[in-house]
């Protein structure tokens, strides 16, 4: 049996409007995947720059302190949200514990928390501090965009740990 030209099209056609759908969300997905990969990579550059920034202490000088700390990490995070909250210093070592230690971030909000020892306002003193351990984190809320429509948010975290 022979089919005829027109029947071959038409089948062609419904396995194509059949087929679309999933590769749209395929390629959706990838492009979410992307963009959540960029904010983890973001917010672990931004929490190491801040561990390195808070403690770039030297024997003669203290530290920056928090204030400046969190104008470095803005900077970094700027190019994926501009809503950062930073930062919150914490008074043990890690683990912190949301909404103890920290408010948990809400899609595409962050939050930098951070541990300086000892130390007030992560300023350190030029003795006292010496070798105690800096701790930044940095908590996100990611929405997705194109799937869901932004319903979904997944929180994830940077840290990085240093001393002075």
């Amino acid at each position: 049996m022979v089919k005829k030209r027109g029947t071959a099209h038409a089948q062609a056609l419904v396995e194509f409007a059949i087929a679309l759908p999933i590769l749209i969300l395929l390629v959706a997905g990838v492009l979410e995947l992307g963009r959540g990969y960029s904010y983890a990579v973001a917010t672990s550059d931004a929490a190491r720059d801040g561990a390195r920034y808070v403690s770039g202490k030297t024997a003669t000088t203290n530290g920056p302190g928090l204030a400046a700390m969190c104008n470095l990490v803005t900077a970094d995070l700027a190019a994926v949200s501009s809503n950062i909250s930073c930062p919150t210093q914490v008074g043990h070592a890690p683990p912190f514990v949301s909404g103890v230690d920290y408010t948990a971030p809400v899609g595409g909000q962050m939050v930098v928390a951070v541990y300086c020892g000892a130390s007030a306002n992560c300023t350190g003193g030029v003795t006292a501090l010496y070798q105690s351990e800096v701790d930044v984190y940095v908590y996100y809320g990611f929405n997705d965009l194109n799937l869901l429509g932004g319903l979904v948010t997944i929180s994830g975290s940077s840290k990085t740990t240093t001393s002075w």
